[in-house]
């Protein structure tokens, strides 16, 4: 058998899958955080991945020490199999390089659709000058050529008049529309609007105190729908569990139930840092 090449994150396998990802997170923190910092847990718990898990250390030497100190260990009721991991983590890599963290990743992203949308309207903006251009230049031929040659003209276009409305109609008016709401979407990005009482949002429990709407809205910018991120100091919802001391609280606003459903679904539990399990809920 070959040799494992060590590495500062851990491959767990053979997990009791039943049990919810937050409690799951926390299990396994207060388990292997004895042996090193940990600056990432990840449970896996959908198709294939359920009964897994990756844990991941500053440090390789504290990976290695929990490895050999954790295999086998009894885990809700099940034996941990444990192994390096083969492939370097999301978090050891932005350790390394902060420009491939997911927070700069979705970042990123949200720039890229900015940038195509801005594209997108410049070329409307273009393709709309060149029509104004043209229309001013028919109408100085038509006043250069004079009042006889321009009823002349508009005698033989008689048939076709019916087929250009008719086409204007269809097409004509379905770009300018599609001009203004592109034109629209693009300068209102910049200042997107303030909750106002109205729209879907999720109410986002049990930040760290470092965490600010900057690193929000690059956590939800990935989803679709999102369009801001702001303090909430209200209490914490009923169903909530309670925050750690000093935790913060953020609604994100989404544009649809559906699209703040999934978006609840994908985040509830994630992990800012260890022992910060956010809690998400969908408030109408």
């Amino acid at each position: 058998m070959a040799l494992q090449t060590p590495s500062p994150t851990l491959y767990i396998t053979n997990i009791e899958s039943k049990t919810k990802k937050p409690e799951l997170r926390s299990a396994l923190y207060a388990l292997f955080t004895p042996y090193g910092q940990i600056i990432d847990i990840v449970a896996k718990k959908h198709d294939g991945g359920r009964g897994q898990a990756f844990v991941v250390f500053a440090e390789q030497t504290a990976a290695t020490a929990a490895l050999r100190g954790l295999s086998g260990e009894q885990f809700y009721g099940r034996n941990l199999d444990i192994v390096y991991a083969k492939k370097p983590s999301n978090a050891t890599l932005a350790r390394e390089d902060p420009s491939k963290s997911r927070e700069a990743a979705a970042i990123k992203a949200a720039k890229l659709v900015v940038s195509n949308a801005q594209g997108e309207y410049e070329q409307l903006e273009k393709e709309r000058e060149e029509q104004e251009a043209g229309l001013g230049k028919r109408q100085l031929d038509d006043a250069e050529a004079g009042p006889n040659a321009k009823r002349a003209k508009q005698d033989e276009g008689d048939d076709e008049e019916m087929e250009i409305e008719m086409e204007d109609d269809e097409d004509g008016a379905w770009s300018h529309l599609h001009l203004e709401i592109v034109s629209k979407s693009f300068h209102s990005r910049p200042a997107l609007p303030q909750a106002n009482g109205s729209g879907v949002y999720l109410i986002c429990t049990n930040l760290p105190p470092e965490c600010n709407e900057d690193i929000m809205g690059a956590l939800f910018s990935q989803y679709a729908g999102f369009t801001t991120a702001a303090p909430f100091t209200s209490s914490p919802p009923a169903s909530h569990p309670a925050p750690n001391p000093g935790a913060k609280s953020f609604r994100i606003s989404f544009a649809s139930q559906d699209q703040a459903n999934k978006a609840a679904e994908s985040t509830k539990g994630y992990l800012m840092q260890p022992g910060w399990a956010m809690d998400v809920s969908v408030e109408a």
